[in-house]
């Protein structure tokens, strides 16, 4: 009798056992687990709602709860909230404003010349909205006036970047910029592949891979702080970035392989666009300082030395593969930040933040700068060209470039009475996307030689 007893209370309690473990991975806050929002699952709606409320969806006014500015979503994992003022957000939030579409941006353009995709790398942690890598990018494609519209949510990586490069397209830009970051990017990228039923098509194998322990947020022990011979102080975290790193466990691989593969959907869906395509890989602080640290003949900690070799590895892996995309454009950026490492430049904080500086970003969008500029056509040019008729592509319509904006031409007579040759051939011919920025400013009706002739009036 006391056997039984035993045996049928060994049985309940192993029984509880594995209802708790069932309820602690599938509903773990009934137990009092906090899931981080970027870990949370998310069911896909088929019920269709109304335009203007999901636009403007009331959830995105409610007062901010756990992860701050964070919202669930069933196909990005999560989101920021939308139209969240500049200047309207805690000191360790300071990445507003927050667009209607809930991206890093003061507007939503109705073109860009340039759209960005990226994580909180991208946003520009620790900057204000002009001193990231996307607004450096712009200042420096400055004579050519690009629109540059950033599309970026921290935590995000390669999955939500795939995803949004379709939503990207609709803006019609003339290349879209993908930077991949591979402190969380692969971890991310697994976890979109295998815990989203949507993305399931990423999979290859049957179950989910292991990837090295998450140790994030880092503890004390995981914390290396260095000075420089040139002063230079930081802290590297590199226990945290093993997580999406470490090649002793078969989800790194796995979740590399995703990376890639999402970039060779978008560089096919690019093709097919005829939008240019550049990619690049933002690399750890902790790599970025490799050849610093070697030149200093520090004694690094293990899981430092680990890091380096193990994520320099996975780098050149994943860049040999971009570099062999069809239509997509590289860009190294990570030798960038290295030399400019080594030169003694402030590019990250002296803290373990993990995100560039100011300097550092610029140094992002420098590199970056060539490769964007070869897709960008030159500005439009003040005077008269003509323009396909949308209606009919094969007639043309004569517009003229004058007093910030464009003008058209409601007839030939209009256009030669004002005192200009009707000379097509050498005249230039631009699409209605060139005009996209240019205000329309009006009609030219009739013959106007002061105002709208070869000459223009002295202001």
């Amino acid at each position: 009798m006391k056997r039984e007893w035993l045996l049928l209370l060994g049985s309940v309690v192993l029984t509880v056992a594995v209802a708790l473990g069932v309820v602690r991975l599938v509903a773990p806050e009934l137990l009092g687990v906090r899931v981080p929002i970027d870990r949370q699952v998310v069911q896909l709606d088929k019920a269709l709602p109304p335009f203007y409320d999901g636009v403007f969806d009331a959830d995105d006014r409610a007062e901010p709860k756990g992860d701050s500015n964070m919202v669930n979503d069933p196909l990005t994992g999560h989101r920021r909230r939308t139209l969240v003022p500049e200047n309207s957000l805690p000191d360790d939030e300071r990445n507003a404003p927050f667009d209607l579409l809930g991206f890093r941006n003061r507007h939503v353009p109705v073109a860009a010349d340039v759209v960005t995709i990226g994580d909180s790398q991208t946003v520009g942690v620790n900057a204000t909205l002009d001193g990231n890598w996307p607004s450096a990018l712009q200042a420096q494609l400055g004579p050519r006036a690009p629109e540059v519209y950033n599309i970026s949510v921290g935590g995000w990586g390669a999955v939500q970047y795939l995803y949004m490069f379709q939503k990207a397209l609709r803006f019609r830009p003339r290349v879209v910029v993908v930077a991949f970051y591979t402190g969380n990017d692969p971890a991310d990228a697994l976890h979109m592949a295998y815990d989203f039923a949507p993305w399931k098509d990423l999979r290859v194998l049957e179950k989910k891979p292991k990837l090295a322990p998450n140790r994030w947020p880092p503890v004390a022990e995981d914390l290396w702080p260095v000075t420089f011979p040139d002063g230079l102080r930081t802290v590297f975290t590199a226990a945290t970035r093993l997580t999406s790193n470490d090649r002793d466990f078969p989800g790194t691989g796995e979740a590399y392989r995703i990376m890639l593969e999402s970039a060779r959907r978008m560089d096919r869906a690019a093709a097919e666009a005829g939008v240019g395509l550049v990619v690049t890989v933002i690399p750890t602080k902790e790599l970025v300082f490799g050849p610093k640290v070697g030149r200093a003949g520090f004694e690094a900690p293990a899981d430092y030395v680990k890091l380096v070799r193990d994520e320099g590895a996975n780098v050149r892996e994943l860049v040999k593969g971009l570099s062999a995309l069809e239509h997509a454009t590289y860009v190294n950026v990570a030798g960038a930040l290295q030399q400019a490492a080594l030169q003694g430049a402030p590019i990250y904080p002296e803290s373990d933040n993990g995100h560039p500086m100011p300097a550092g970003y610029a140094v992002i969008g420098a590199a970056l700068a060539p490769a964007v500029g070869a897709f960008l056509p030159d500005p439009v040019r003040p005077g008269p060209m003509l323009v396909p008729n949308p209606d009919d592509p094969g007639q043309v319509q004569v517009y003229l470039l004058r007093y910030g904006g464009v003008w058209r031409f409601e007839s030939e007579s209009a256009y030669v009475k004002s005192g200009w040759k009707m000379d097509v051939k050498g005249m230039p011919v631009h699409s209605g996307r060139d005009l996209a920025h240019l205000p329309f400013l009006g009609m030219i009706t009739r013959p106007d030689p002061e105002h709208f002739g070869p000459e223009p009036p002295t202001p």
